[in-house]
């Protein structure tokens, strides 16, 4: 009999996150922090300004020149606005681009395209930058497929906890 080494839970093996988590499928993923405040948001807006690159463009502002950090005053006064216009981060994770799109206030949403995970050192690299924010916003991460009535949850954060969940 073939004896199949336990998997710890927070080292996966890449073969089963590349049929799973990152598979092909045309959707993107999300990274979900559910029920924030706009405190929330402005330190997960420091934590990206201060760790990672970013790109930021708000359209019929600043197309132009995407600005290389979030301002956190004009997205709060944007979302008092409701304006109409378009808001977008990206976040790069080396080649990985995080894109937040800033749809509502109580929600942090982010979205990933599986086909940038191309190896564990990236899967890596993406469950330090979920760690990251956990800790920062003291709340669960969740990765999930995308927008669906009902999605599939394939990761949960909590702080330094990745727990992955059972995946079909």
């Amino acid at each position: 009999m073939h004896h199949v080494p336990h998997q710890p839970a927070n080292k996966m093996d890449w073969e089963h996150l590349q049929k799973t988590v990152y598979r092909r499928d045309g959707a993107l993923r999300d990274i979900y922090v559910r029920q924030v405040s706009r405190a929330d948001w402005a330190t997960w807006m420091a934590l990206v300004n201060r760790d990672y690159p970013v790109h930021w463009v708000v359209e019929g502002y600043n197309e132009e020149t995407p600005a290389s950090r979030i301002d956190a005053d004009f997205i709060a006064h944007w979302w008092d606005e409701r304006e109409r216009t378009s808001a977008q981060a990206t976040v790069f994770l080396e080649q990985i681009q995080v894109k937040c799109y800033f749809f509502a206030d109580t929600e942090l949403e982010n979205d990933i395209c599986p086909t940038e995970i191309q190896s564990l050192e990236d899967h890596e690299r993406l469950m330090q930058y979920l760690v990251a924010v956990s800790l920062a916003l003291g709340k669960e991460v969740i990765l999930t497929e995308e927008t669906v009535e009902d999605p599939q949850v394939f990761v949960r954060v909590n702080g330094r906890n990745i727990h992955y969940e059972e995946l079909p």
